[in-house]
C-alpha cells in the first residue's frame, strides 16, 4: 500500500495513495504520537440523498467506479486532489482537495460534488475523522454538556447512516449549525493526567465559513475510536455542480479545551458577526445596567402537569409587591419575565391570545413596572404550532384545520408534517417552516399585539433553540426542496420583520432575546441569550462556560435558567453567573420568595427549600459589582483561562446524592482596553478564604469587594501567590492596575 504525506506548519499528515483514506495525523514536535485512529473501512466521505419516496441512501468513497489521486508541489506548499467517478454506479462524481504549506498550522479540506445523475443530494460528509477513544471531546452545543469523556463516550452513539439524517427521534429540529450548534468546531484531546509526552495532545476541526450554511457536528463511536463527524447540509444541485464556498480546517494541538476554543476564538471573532458590546448600538443602556430577571409564571408550576391560574400573580399587578420587595433587597431594577401567559395553557402556539386575564391586564402590569424604572420581557413558543395541551384539556386540531395550519408547517423527506418528538406526552406540536408566508405573517401578528401590550424584552424564540430555523423538505414554500441556506435567511427575514413591527409601533428601543447560546451567524440580531449554565454538582457533568469564553463580549447573556444543587440552588447559580460573566435571575414564588429548588427551570413550590434571605444577598452582591468595579470585566470583557485557585470545597448529602461544590467560584477577565483581573464569589454563609496563584497579576493588585459593604485595597502579590479572604454571599474583583 502506497502512502502520501503532506506537511503544513505543525503536522504530518497521511494518506492511502490507493483509496484516499485518511490514515494519520502526528504532531512535528512528537513524531511518534499517532492522534488518528486506524479503521480498515473507514471512507473518504459520505454522501446522503433521497430516494423519490423519501427514503434515505448513501453512497460513499467504496462505491467509487473509479478513483484518481494526485498530489502536486504548489507555491505554498502541497495539494492532494482525491478524485471518485461514478459513485454506485450513478453519473456522481467527488473530488476532495487538502491544500497544505509549511507557513500555515492548518490543512485546508474542500470538496466539489459533480451531480450528473440529479439526485437529492441532502449531504456531505466529510472530511472522515477517527480519533482515539480515549480522551476527552469538545462540542459547541447549547444547553447540553460540552465536554465529553470517560464512560460518557462509551455512551455516545454509534456512527450509524440514520444518526446524519433529519428526523423526529434525532431531535433535528434544532440540532444543527447555525442553531443549537453555535460554533462551527469539534475537538479531541487526550487529557492523560499520568505525565506522559502524549498528555494534552489533540485534534481540532472547523468549518471557516461565514454565510450560514447548514451543517451538522456529530461526535460517535466509530470502533475502535471516536469519529469527529461533519456534514455540510443542503444547496447541492440536482443536477449540477458545486464546491463548498469555504474551507474545513485540520490541525493538532497542544493543550486542552481552553487551547482548542482560542484557536476557534482567533477566528470567529475577525468574523462579520462578532461586534463587541462597546460597538453595539442596539443594546438599551438598561440592559447594560445588568437588572436581575425576575421570572413570573403565571399559570401553573410544570409544563406537563395542570397549569391552573396563579392567584397569587392574576391579574398581572397583584406581583408588583413582590418584586418591589425584590428590588428593595437586590437594591436594583428589575426586569420581570411573564412566561406561560397564553390563552389555553403554557406554550400553546398560535391560538394563544388575548393572554389569559385579558390584553388590558397585562398591558396595565407593563405600565405600572415601567413607573418603577423596570423593562418588562416574556417568554414565548417560537415557531411551534401547537395543536393540543393534554393537561389543560385544549385541543387545538380544528383550529389548525381551519386555519389551514398543514400549508405552514415543516415536511419530512416523505412529506409527512414535522412533529416534535420531546413534547409529545403533554403538547404534540408541529415545526414551523420560516420561510412560508402563513408562519412569518402569524409571528409577526404576534409580535404587533406584543409589542402593543408595552413589552420591551421579547423571547419569542424561546422554543428555536440557540436561533434555529426549523429544517423543511416541502417543494411548495418558496425554498429548495431539503434544508439549506435559505433557513438562515429566513431567520434574518423574521427577526428584520419584527424590528419594523416595533418601530412602527414606536417602541424602537424594543430587543428580542434566545432561548440557550445564540448562535454566532445570529449574534448581530439579539442583543441577550439566556444560556443556561450548569455549576459544578448540578447534575449536568461536564458543562464548561465555553459559550462564555467565546462570545461574551459579543451579547449579554442572563442568567434566569440557571441550574444550581439543593438546598443552596440560587446561591449557587448566581455565584457562577457572576463569575461567568451572566447577568443573575430566578424564578418569583406566589409568596414573593425565589424558587430554591434543584431543577432546571421551575418546580412545585412546596416544601419550601434554602434561605431566600441568602439568595437575595447573592444576587445583590453579584449585581453590585456587575455595575460597579466589575462593569468592564463582567459586562464587556473576555473571558480567560482561569488560574489555580485553592479553595474549601463544600459537601453534603441531599436527595440520595453526594454533592460537592467549591465555596468559591472564580474565573479570569480581560477588559476591552486590556487589564486583567480575576473574580470570585463565595456562595457560602462563612467567610473563605481563597488561595490564588496566577502570574499574570503582577506585583501588585486592587482588590475590591462587593459584599456587606463596598471595600477596595492595595495588596502586595509574592511570586503570583495571594489569598484572599472572600465575605459570606459575596464577590471579589481582584484586577492588576
Amino acid at each position: 500500500m502506497s502512502h502520501i504525506v503532506l506537511e503544513t506548519a505543525v503536522d504530518r499528515l497521511t494518506f492511502d495513495g490507493d483509496t484516499g483514506r485518511f490514515t494519520s495525523l502526528r504532531p512535528k514536535a512528537m513524531p511518534e504520537l499517532e492522534l488518528i485512529a486506524t479503521v480498515p473501512d473507514c471512507p473518504a466521505f459520505v454522501l446522503q440523498y433521497l430516494t423519490d419516496d423519501g427514503e434515505y441512501r448513501c453512497a460513499d468513497s467504496h462505491g467509487a467506479s473509479q478513483t484518481d489521486i494526485a498530489c502536486e508541489e504548489t507555491d505554498a506548499g502541497q495539494a492532494l486532489s482525491l478524485c471518485y467517478r461514478g459513485l454506485c454506479a450513478m453519473d456522481v462524481d467527488v473530488v476532495i482537495t487538502i491544500r497544505t504549506a509549511l507557513a500555515d498550522a492548518f490543512a485546508r479540506w474542500s470538496c466539489t460534488v459533480r451531480n450528473g445523475a440529479g439526485i437529492r443530494l441532502t449531504d456531505v460528509q466529510f472530511p472522515v475523522l477517527i480519533v482515539p477513544e480515549e480522551g476527552t471531546v469538545l462540542q459547541a452545543v447549547g444547553d447540553r454538556n460540552h465536554l465529553t469523556s470517560g464512560k460518557a463516550l462509551q455512551a455516545l452513539p454509534a456512527d450509524e447512516p440514520a444518526v446524519w439524517e433529519f428526523r423526529v427521534e434525532n431531535k433535528g429540529g434544532s440540532t444543527h449549525y447555525p442553531g443549537h450548534d453555535f460554533a462551527q468546531f469539534l475537538a479531541w484531546y487526550n487529557d492523560d493526567t499520568t505525565g506522559t509526552p502524549a498528555a494534552g495532545r489533540g485534534v481540532y476541526a472547523a468549518c471557516e465559513d461565514v454565510e450560514g450554511n447548514i451543517k451538522r457536528f456529530h461526535a460517535l463511536r466509530r470502533e475502535p475510536g471516536i469519529r469527529l463527524g461533519i456534514a455540510h447540509i443542503g444547496d447541492w444541485p440536482a443536477p449540477g455542480e458545486r464546491t463548498l464556498e469555504y474551507d474545513v480546517v485540520v490541525r493538532s494541538f497542544e493543550g486542552d479545551w481552553y487551547d482548542a476554543a482560542d484557536i476557534y476564538r482567533s477566528w470567529t471573532l475577525a468574523q462579520k458577526w462578532a461586534t463587541p458590546l462597546t460597538e453595539r448600538t442596539d443594546v438599551p443602556e438598561s440592559l447594560l445596567d445588568s437588572p436581575p430577571h425576575i421570572t413570573i409564571r403565571v399559570q401553573g408550576y410544570v409544563d406537563e402537569g395542570p397549569a391552573r391560574p396563579i392567584e397569587e400573580f392574576l391579574p398581572y399587578e397583584k406581583s408588583i409587591p413582590l418584586l418591589e420587595e425584590i428590588a428593595r433587597r437586590v437594591e436594583s431594577s428589575l426586569v420581570p419575565i411573564v412566561m406561560s401567559w397564553e390563552r389555553a395553557g403554557p406554550w400553546v402556539y398560535p391560538d394563544c391570545f388575548p393572554p389569559i386575564a385579558g390584553d388590558e391586564a397585562l398591558a396595565r402590569f407593563i405600565g405600572m413596572a415601567n413607573e418603577r424604572g423596570w423593562r418588562v420581557g416574556l417568554l414565548a413558543n417560537g415557531t411551534r404550532w401547537v395543536t393540543e395541551h393534554f393537561a389543560m384539556d385544549y385541543d387545538g386540531r380544528k383550529d389548525f384545520e381551519e386555519r389551514d395550519g398543514a400549508d405552514s408547517v415543516c415536511r419530512l423527506p416523505d412529506g409527512e408534517m414535522w412533529s416534535t418528538d420531546w413534547d409529545t406526552d403533554w403538547r404534540p406540536s408541529y415545526l414551523g417552516c420560516a420561510a412560508q408566508a402563513m408562519t412569518k405573517d402569524i409571528a409577526t401578528d404576534a409580535m404587533k399585539r406584543i409589542v402593543g401590550w408595552g413589552m420591551e424584552s421579547i423571547q419569542f424564540f424561546d422554543q428555536n433553540f440557540g436561533c434555529a430555523t426549523f429544517p423543511c423538505f416541502a417543494s411548495d414554500h418558496g425554498h429548495p426542496p431539503m434544508p439549506g441556506k435559505w433557513m438562515a435567511t429566513a431567520m434574518e427575514e423574521m427577526v428584520e420583520a419584527f424590528g419594523r413591527v416595533a418601530e412602527e409601533a414606536g417602541a424602537a428601543d424594543a430587543y428580542q432575546s434566545v432561548e440557550c447560546a445564540c448562535n454566532e451567524y445570529c449574534l448581530p440580531l439579539f442583543p441577550q441569550c439566556d444560556e443556561r449554565i450548569s455549576p459544578p454538582s448540578s447534575g449536568r457533568d461536564g458543562y464548561i462556560p465555553l459559550y462564555h469564553y467565546l462570545f461574551h463580549e459579543c451579547i449579554i447573556i442572563n442568567g434566569m435558567m440557571s441550574t444550581g444543587s439543593e438546598p443552596f440552588k440560587v446561591p449557587i447559580s448566581t455565584a457562577w453567573n457572576c463569575v461567568w460573566g451572566e447577568i443573575p435571575g430566578a424564578v418569583i414564588t406566589g409568596d414573593g420568595t425565589l424558587l430554591n429548588r434543584e431543577t432546571f427551570n421551575w418546580a412545585e413550590w412546596e416544601p419550601k427549600i434554602g434561605n431566600n434571605d441568602d439568595a437575595l444577598e447573592m444576587i445583590r452582591t453579584v449585581t453590585a459589582m456587575r455595575r460597579g468595579p466589575g462593569r468592564d470585566f463582567l459586562v464587556y470583557g473576555r473571558m480567560q483561562r482561569p488560574g489555580e485557585l485553592n479553595a474549601k470545597v463544600m459537601s453534603w448529602e441531599h436527595n440520595d446524592r453526594t454533592h460537592e461544590v467549591p465555596a468559591v467560584a472564580d474565573a479570569a477577565w480581560q477588559a476591552p482596553d486590556g487589564r486583567f483581573a480575576i473574580i470570585l464569589a463565595n456562595w457560602t454563609t462563612e467567610t473563605q478564604a481563597a488561595a490564588i496563584a496566577d502570574s499574570r497579576l503582577g506585583d501588585r493588585v486592587t482588590v475590591n469587594v462587593c459584599g456587606p459593604e463596598q471595600e477596595q485595597a492595595t495588596h502586595s502579590v509574592t511570586d503570583g501567590k495571594l489569598t484572599v479572604s472572600v465575605p459570606r454571599l459575596s464577590c471579589v474583583l481582584v484586577e492588576k492596575p
